[in-house]
């Protein structure tokens, strides 16, 4: 696929690059779906593992791709060029969820995180945004390979494989975690991600957030679960820069007026409440993180692409929703059910992943990270509620807004998803249950 982007890239033919890219995402996610219904499992050159636990990220990770590219393509003054690092970046995707070793999380996580930094380059106002996301990389690189030295030099190992034992692993524990809360937006390590977020065009945005720091979460499971499984002061950590990052989050998102710094705020919260299942350290618990992820990601893919159509109409600032509902009432209602799942609104994806955490959190004893986490999840509502009540306030009548049909399918599938899976769950529960049942044999 990256072969063929860069041909057509040669030939500066942006339609035959565009159909090419979702045949070949549309071809990628029907062979993920027979993979998961056939229950493959296997080791691919002993380097990548087929698994449901993979299969389900490369399913995942295909589709949000899929919605991004038509997002750019209509919206990026550069989209032959976002196409190729955007497909550099899904390898990337890959490597991590079907590492074997800490070598190859390592590699996946730069593949995916460093071709960014040129995506956002693209916008001619990106290069601050770039710069900071290079600085985070980059000390994320440094403390990561630390991190792996480390554990080799007490294991002889770079298998994601348990240990236990003296004091240096569990040192090497907190580099892990240091270094992939860098990548997956964990306070305190997210200091500079809502710059970058509002630094970035929307399309860029949405891939960040929606998928690149998704990655660092999955790396996050991986790594906790199967190598410091034992170690219980871990996870206790874990639990502690949950409660801070979801705090963090949902407090400074209170204060904002820019609606894209807002929701920037409003992910980081979210990586907070998905830590609630890895500190959970259960199978069910690494269920629910996964739910979460699912929910969020097409959420926030969604999100991102009608802020796209309203930055290009030059409004960035809560305010400026004001209306909104009598200029595009199909944008309107899609950006209000996306903040309303988020907010934990029954029959909404965000609702049962809420749900499905906080469970998980009382069952392995953690009831106390539970009411946290339900006192933030009302925080929420306060900076949610005042976009939805913008969107609904009416003004004298202006021009109304189109969404292009390709932007509305997009947006649509997010809606549909949101939906369908929050009223009938069951069968992303299933794929989530059989994805962690891998990690807990």
């Amino acid at each position: 696929m990256v072969l063929f982007n860069l041909i057509f890239r040669v030939l500066d033919d942006k339609k035959g690059q565009f159909g090419i890219n979702l045949i070949f995402l549309a071809l990628l996610i029907g062979s993920a779906t027979l993979i998961m219904m056939s229950g493959y499992s296997g080791v691919v050159a002993n380097i990548f593992s087929i698994n449901p636990f993979s299969t389900f990220l490369f399913l995942l990770f295909t589709s949000g791709l899929f919605l991004v590219n038509i997002i750019a393509f209509n919206y990026s003054e550069n989209y032959k060029d976002f196409a190729v690092i955007a497909n550099f970046a899904l390898l990337g995707m890959y490597l991590v969820s079907a590492s074997v070793s800490v070598i190859t999380i390592f590699l996946g996580l730069e593949l995916a995180s460093i071709p960014m930094v040129f995506a956002i380059l693209l916008s001619k106002r990106g290069i601050e945004a770039a710069a900071k996301l290079f600085i985070m990389a980059s000390i994320a690189i440094a403390v990561l390979s630390f991190a792996i030295v480390i554990l080799y030099g007490a294991t002889n190992s770079f298998a994601l494989s348990s240990y236990s034992g003296p004091f240096v692993i569990a040192f090497a524990g907190l580099l892990f975690i240091a270094a992939l809360g860098f990548e997956a937006s964990i306070f305190p390590f997210n200091v500079l991600i809502p710059d970058v977020y509002t630094g970035s065009p929307a399309y860029v945005t949405g891939m960040l957030g929606g998928m690149n720091k998704k990655v660092g979460l999955v790396a996050l499971i991986q790594v906790l679960i199967l190598i410091f499984i034992s170690d219980k002061q871990i996870f206790i950590l874990v639990a502690i820069l949950s409660v801070l990052t979801m705090t963090y989050g949902n407090v400074v998102a209170l204060v904002q007026r820019n609606t894209k710094r807002m929701l920037a705020y409003s992910s980081i919260s979210q990586a907070g409440y998905i830590m609630i299942g890895i500190a959970a350290a259960t199978q069910q618990g690494v269920a629910a993180s996964l739910f979460q992820i699912f929910a969020h990601m097409f959420i926030f893919i969604g999100m991102m692409g009608i802020i796209a159509m309203l930055e290009r109409h030059n409004r960035a600032e809560v305010d400026e929703l004001i209306g909104l509902n009598g200029e595009n009432r199909y944008a309107a209602f899609a950006l209000s059910l996306f903040m309303l799942s988020l907010i934990g609104l029954p029959l909404t994806t965000g609702f049962i992943g809420k749900f499905l955490l906080f469970l998980s959190a009382i069952n392995a004893g953690l009831a106390w990270l539970a009411v946290i986490a339900i006192v933030n999840s009302v925080i929420s509502i306060f900076y949610y509620l005042k976009a939805i009540m913008a969107m609904y306030t009416e003004k004298d009548a202006g021009r109304p807004i189109k969404m292009g049909k390709a932007l509305a399918f997009a947006v649509l599938v997010c809606v549909v998803i949101t939906l369908a899976f929050g009223i009938y769950p069951q069968p992303i529960i299933n794929l989530v249950n059989s994805a962690a049942g891998f990690l807990y044999p």
